[in-house]
């Protein structure tokens, strides 16, 4: 199996060396650098699975980093700020997860192990670098993102959107999908379904014909 591959982006060598050391361990190949200017020129030479990103950086805003190269990789950032505008804001710009300073090397072991779960079991988000508006979801914290910018769904839309997500390439007729989203007991129809599909795709601006949700004609959806 080919080693995940991971850079450190972290100006504190001390901090730097405890987490490239730790995840060498692991068995990732791991580059590290200790500047802004450096990240960006290594991670287009290295094209790393996730990126460990500190945001007080000596030369730049870890914030501008992140805004560069949250669709070509995953985002954990570092951050010794304990403010949630901060994660809020971090979050927004594509990162996949935070950590706040002084933490422990096992901690950070494992919210990457977490991220790769997700990758593996495909609950997470998809790089399409060739689409402007890249669409993110994240089932931990019930979110979805489409183009840096929040989706407001309401719980039964998100969940839908999450299950098709989860079973992408699979069909599901609309009994299917009201057994699974609204359970045995729902006493609705299965236009429903229906009304929840066409508000998902309003709100991820998209019309029945280029969507990332597919209709099957007298079948009922799939996403794929």
């Amino acid at each position: 199996m080919e080693k995940k591959k991971i850079l450190v982006v972290e100006d504190e060598y001390s901090i730097n060396d405890a987490i490239t050391f730790a995840l060498r361990k692991e068995a990732y190949d791991v580059r590290s650098v200790y500047n802004g200017k450096n990240a960006l020129e290594r991670f287009n030479e290295f094209k790393p699975d996730l990126v460990l990103l500190d945001l007080m950086l000596p030369d730049m805003d870890g914030f501008d980093i992140c805004k560069e190269i949250y669709n070509k990789a995953y985002v954990i950032i570092l951050t010794a700020r304990g403010e949630i505008i901060d994660k809020i804001l971090g979050l927004e710009l594509g990162a996949d997860d935070y950590i706040v300073k002084p933490f422990e090397i096992k901690e950070v072991l494992a919210r990457i192990k977490a991220v790769f779960r997700r990758i593996e079991k495909g609950l997470d988000r998809d790089f399409i670098e060739e689409k402007e508006e890249i669409i993110k979801i994240y089932p931990r914290d019930r979110r979805v993102i489409k183009g840096g910018n929040e989706v407001a769904l309401r719980r039964k839309e998100f969940d839908l959107l999450n299950f098709l997500n989860s079973n992408r390439g699979t069909v599901f007729s609309r009994d299917d999908l009201l057994e699974k989203i609204w359970g045995y007991d729902y006493e609705g129809d299965t236009r429903t379904v229906d009304v929840h599909i066409r508000r998902l795709r309003e709100k991820l601006n998209e019309d029945k014909d280029n969507s990332v949700i597919e209709t099957v004609f007298g079948v009922g959806y799939v996403m794929r």
